[in-house]
């Protein structure tokens, strides 16, 4: 899912790739990643390809993150979401709100 736009102030879309775990020892630096990219009014990617663990930390982190990005009207879309993810997601009933 790609968000193509004429309007100039809108640049390229941002890449945010997730490392192999994101649980709650790293989800500070992970919201901030997340909280920059979303500064910048531009289409956001999050590359999940390598990531092998998420806990409930990370899940309620991209919760909220997607809630917030929806009612502001931030595009956001998965490149490659891992196995461990799409599980987790589908375990928590959080599939849909995370477009998995």
């Amino acid at each position: 899912m790609s968000q193509e736009t004429e309007t100039p102030s809108l640049s390229a879309e941002i890449l945010v790739e997730c490392n192999d775990v994101l649980d709650v020892s790293v989800v500070s630096d992970f919201k901030s990643l997340l909280q920059q990219a979303s500064g910048q009014n531009s289409p956001i990617v999050l590359d999940a390809s390598q990531l092998e663990r998420v806990d409930g930390a990370a899940l309620q982190l991209m919760t909220a993150f997607f809630l917030e990005a929806q009612e502001s009207g931030l595009n956001v879309a998965w490149r490659s979401p891992s196995k461990a993810l799409q599980w987790a997601a589908e375990l928590t009933g959080l599939k849909q709100i995370l477009h998995l």
